[in-house]
């Protein structure tokens, strides 16, 4: 009788808290390589100067 009326109480007990399976489970994973921000290598700038020398060329070449 004695065991049915004693109830499990778990704050009683030591808990350490999640373990490793847990972790892993529930955690996000680290961001990969392709969800990282693209970056511009440092020649970003050819493009839009070779854009601005052509419509220059191009105005030069239509106003004589």
């Amino acid at each position: 009788m004695w065991g049915l009326s004693r109830h499990y109480r778990p704050e009683l007990h030591y808990m350490r808290g999640p373990g490793p399976m847990w972790r892993e489970r529930n955690t996000e994973p680290a961001a990969s390589f392709s969800d990282q921000r693209f970056v511009l290598p440092l020649s970003s700038w050819l493009i839009p100067a070779t854009a601005a020398v052509l419509v220059i060329i191009v105005m030069a070449v239509a106003l004589s």
